[in-house]
């Protein structure tokens, strides 16, 4: 008996010690959390546009011009739509088709410092138009994916190779000139047989924990980045790189009910497809024990907005941490925000919503920040 007590007595030890320490981690990771310099982000008065006269059937990307004018760009209207600073419609332009100012794919729309409009497609066009929606010119990058614009002859996209799916720059006759961040194929992917014994590629990329390339752009600043690690080159206008944000955070751990729920929405996502069971549980092994750190980057005149992963993906209530830069890359503080928007001018935000009836619209929301936050 002695002897059973003693052990027993041990184990409570061992037990408590454990617990301690993990405690005290725990403790240490929020007090280090909360001594992050924190930045007020206040918001004005929202202004909705498209929710009573129905403009939109979707709001892929926003811009504005230097006369605070801003430009949406529907996806799937293949259309850009011209607003005045209050929010009247001043013109419409593009239509889908192949024909000089057409859209197929229309993704993104950035004012470059030209002043003139570039509309970036998926798939190898980017189209250039004067503010009045006149057309100028388009470019073919053939074999170019997610194109972005970084400069009047430097422009961004992705390519596939054989295993991974690849940053690159190229110009405008597609040459590349510089290659970035890669994300394997096999964190995404598990090739399987069918009933037929060929081979069939499954893909599934939960931005959680899969890697996504990142971009952002304005004026004559470039973001590139992937949103598993905290490093985030700035490139000028000849793709250069002017600095680099690097922050020694730590990735968050994917805890129990979160690593349920991603598998739950792996699951019903398979069934929707018609999958093979086989499908899920190979590819549920690919969730890994840490989500990604970045969600995603804005940039505006004067400052680079860093979104990180809120810290519980089941917490619907999550609100993002926002990590403030100067364009120079200067860490100045951390903000919070309670929805990820898509575009940050130097006075608002912009977010897109989804009425009760499944109507999109736009919100434009003027935003301000302390005035001893240091700038350019």
């Amino acid at each position: 008996m002695p002897l059973l007590r003693i052990g027993f007595r041990k184990r409570q030890k061992t037990a408590f010690l454990f617990f301690s320490v993990n405690l005290f981690f725990l403790g240490l990771s929020i007090l280090l959390y909360s001594q992050e310099k924190s930045i007020p982000l206040k918001l004005a008065t929202p202004l909705a546009i498209g929710r009573t006269d129905l403009l939109f059937s979707s709001i892929a990307s926003v811009c504005e011009d230097d006369q605070l004018n801003f430009y949406v760009l529907d996806r799937l209207e293949h259309k850009v739509f011209k607003f005045s600073p209050q929010g009247r419609l001043l013109l419409t332009f593009g239509q889908k088709g192949q024909g000089p100012g057409d859209f197929l794919s229309p993704a993104e729309i950035v004012l470059t410092s030209k002043g003139e409009l570039a509309v970036l497609e998926d798939l190898s066009y980017i189209s250039l138009f004067k503010t009045d929606g006149t057309f100028i010119r388009r470019l073919d990058l053939n074999g170019r994916l997610g194109l972005g614009y970084i400069g009047p002859d430097r422009f961004y996209g992705w390519i596939w190779r054989p295993d991974d799916q690849q940053q690159v720059m190229v110009d405008g006759q597609n040459k590349i000139l510089k290659s970035f961040h890669a994300v394997a194929r096999d964190r995404f992917s598990t090739t399987l047989p069918d009933e037929t014994g060929r081979l069939v590629m499954f893909n599934y990329s939960h931005e959680a924990y899969v890697p996504r390339l990142l971009f952002a752009h304005l004026g004559k600043l470039t973001a590139v980045g992937i949103s598993d690690r905290y490093q985030i080159a700035l490139l000028d206008e000849s793709g250069g790189i002017v600095s680099t944000i690097k922050r020694p955070l730590k990735p968050q751990k994917i805890n129990t009910r979160e690593k349920d729920y991603l598998e739950r929405e792996l699951m019903d996502f398979a069934k929707a497809k018609g999958w093979p069971d086989r499908v899920s549980l190979e590819l549920i092994k690919k969730i890994p024990q840490t989500k990604n750190q970045i969600s995603a980057i804005r940039i505006s005149r004067n400052y680079v907005f860093i979104f990180r992963f809120a810290m519980n993906k089941t917490d619907k209530s999550r609100s993002f941490f926002i990590d403030i830069f100067t364009r120079k890359g200067e860490f100045t503080g951390v903000a919070q925000l309670n929805d990820l928007p898509l575009f940050i001018s130097e006075r608002a935000m912009y977010f897109d919503r989804t009425d009760e009836s499944g109507n999109v619209f736009l919100v434009r929301t003027e935003y301000s920040l302390p005035k001893f936050i240091s700038k350019i």
